[in-house]
């Protein structure tokens, strides 16, 4: 996903946006990945207070992300009405974490409060599968393209660009139709390749792999991209939201 989103912030040339929200912080992931485009102010917020916690033991003090960043991490919840930050930003990555609320209600309002905390100008990053059919799983409601960008003209957001970035190292909840076709497939595909990973090797023969199977993921996303619409591809895909006009 690393390279992908860097193709994507040089592309679109994001990688300027001085005030960065990311969204579901967690350990600290994004937080390290946005320092490395030394952005003036990048805040961290998670539902989890020991996230916070830790996110705060772990950069604390002025230049503990990177020098000359202005960090701050904050306990918030994203589906929560009364949401206000106290400020708004030039980017708001919220990566794996939309496809996570289920209730329509919350879902709502997490998109309202993305559109109250984006900037004029701003855009947001988020990860979604926008399949045919709207999906439900036991962790996670996978919302249909046309589901999902609805609710974000309701919230005042639009789609203004769609990347598919992987096939087998998801879910392949962007492909529609019952689990014992081409999705049971997709499965054994990811089955094998854990299998694989998991068996005895060195680490120079899990870094060979590891880079062959990153490999064959481009190569397919690369293939597809120049017969394929983004919006459908039978994967997971980065898609950037701005405030409609």
């Amino acid at each position: 996903l690393y390279p992908a989103y860097e193709a994507l912030i040089r592309d679109l040339s994001l990688g300027a946006r001085r005030r960065v929200l990311d969204v579901g912080s967690g350990s600290g992931r994004w937080v390290r990945f946005f320092a490395r485009y030394s952005p003036r102010r990048l805040v961290g917020v998670d539902f989890a207070e020991a996230s916070v916690a830790l996110l705060r033991s772990k950069y604390a003090g002025p230049g503990a992300v990177s020098a000359g960043v202005s960090a701050d991490f904050r306990h918030a919840d994203l589906t929560q009405d009364s949401l206000d930050l106290g400020e708004r930003f030039d980017l708001i990555n919220v990566a794996n974490v939309l496809f996570h609320i289920p209730e329509e209600d919350k879902f709502a309002r997490a998109l309202r409060n993305i559109h109250r905390h984006l900037d004029a100008g701003g855009r947001a990053v988020t990860t979604e599968y926008l399949p045919a059919a709207t999906m439900r799983t036991p962790w996670m409601l996978v919302r249909s393209r046309d589901a999902f960008e609805s609710a974000c003209a309701a919230a005042g957001l639009r789609v203004v660009h769609v990347r598919g970035f992987c096939f087998f190292s998801n879910d392949p909840m962007g492909i529609d139709g019952p689990d014992d076709g081409l999705r049971e497939r997709f499965n054994r595909v990811r089955a094998g390749v854990r299998t694989l990973l998991a068996s005895p090797m060195n680490e120079s023969a899990r870094a060979f792999i590891l880079g062959l199977l990153a490999d064959v993921e481009r190569a397919a996303v690369d293939y597809c991209a120049q017969r394929v619409a983004p919006v459908q591809f039978p994967s997971q895909k980065l898609v950037v939201l701005e405030r409609a006009a």
